[in-house]
């Protein structure tokens, strides 16, 4: 059984009640009351009495489950990552952090599919540990308004991308008066701020890219704003992810042979043995501008995640079928589980 913050609450409890901890849910501790019922409280207001001493050397076990929620929020990404909690607070690993890369496209909260989907797993005024925008395009960033309305958010990270305009610059005020504990939330504006993200000792987390600065190569108007985007990868135990946001690989009426952009930065800077990852994040939606055969060799994903949704752009639909080939004859004989 896993709680769900819609439901009637059975009691209130007063501070300093001694509770025990049974079970665990993402935002939610099961507990044990004194009088031996059990319920769901929320992890925030609860403060651990004790912390059990954790003897150095790896912890794996095998039920601590890295959760990567990729959600359905039409045209735009909104993923959603929730860290193993081992229900022993304090000792910096499988500490249950939360993590959001992007926001959707809908600020508005009733048609904010993000903030609906988490709304469904979380209590109001829950923490996010990280906020992640990977660049200010209107399909990644405004849905992330409603989260800074109803959760606490504790750091936030941009690319650095000198956006212009009332609507970007409205949500960055909102980011700019966001308190977490009383105190202006870190933020964290280019990669050269980005550091090395603690969301626990069992991940490891590298920022591979983000906005360059002006320099040629990179595209100009959409294409620039695109190859701005953020770009990141996380290992957890044998199995990594990469997070592609919009980054371009080459315009659309060029050949799939020849990446350019940021395809091309990372090849040349990060190298394929760090790009290979598990899964990938496919980059821009699976559009044409995304994903050359070198970079898909370099990547070589064993599953792929599109984030799209049904809107004709002169008459195409993303993920580009094209697109979408390039990944399927990569890999002919791994199955089809799409859906």
């Amino acid at each position: 059984m896993r709680p769900e913050s819609s439901a009637r609450a059975i009691d209130c409890l007063a501070p300093g009640t001694i509770l025990e901890a049974v079970g665990i849910a993402p935002y939610w501790r099961q507990v044990r009351l004194p009088d031996e019922r059990i319920g769901w409280a929320a992890k925030k207001f609860l403060e651990s009495v004790t912390v059990p001493t954790i003897a150095s050397g790896p912890l794996e076990r095998d039920d601590a489950w890295l959760e990567i929620h990729v959600v359905d929020v039409g045209q735009g990404d909104g993923i959603w990552i929730h860290t193993f909690d081992d229900n022993v607070p304090g000792n910096g690993r499988y500490e249950g952090y939360n993590v959001v890369v992007d926001g959707g496209p809908d600020a508005s909260d009733t048609k904010n599919e993000l903030l609906k989907y988490l709304q469904t797993r979380a209590h109001e005024r829950a923490v996010i540990d990280a906020l992640i925008i990977t660049h200010p395009h209107d399909d990644h960033y405004p849905g992330a308004e409603g989260l800074l309305r109803h959760f606490e958010v504790r750091e936030f990270y941009d690319s650095g991308y000198p956006k212009t305009g009332p609507k970007w610059t409205r949500f960055r005020a909102l980011v700019n008066g966001e308190r977490f504990q009383g105190q202006p939330i870190t933020r964290h504006i280019g990669r050269a701020n980005f550091g090395t993200p603690n969301w626990g000792s069992e991940l490891r987390i590298r920022f591979l890219y983000a906005y360059p600065g002006p320099r040629p190569g990179f595209g100009r108007g959409n294409t620039l704003e695109n190859n701005a985007s953020i770009v990141f990868r996380l290992e957890y135990g044998s199995q990594s992810i990469l997070f592609m946001g919009d980054a371009e690989g080459k315009d659309r009426a060029d050949g799939a042979d020849t990446p350019k952009y940021a395809e091309r930065f990372l090849l040349d800077s990060v190298g394929a043995s760090a790009l290979r990852s598990t899964v990938l994040k496919i980059a821009h939606h699976g559009s044409e501008t995304s994903s050359t055969i070198p970079f898909i060799n370099a990547v070589d994903p064993d599953y792929v995640v599109v984030s799209s949704g049904r809107r004709s752009y002169a008459g195409t639909f993303l993920p580009d079928a094209t697109t979408i080939e390039r990944y399927c004859a990569h890999k002919p004989d791994l199955p089809d589980r799409s859906g």
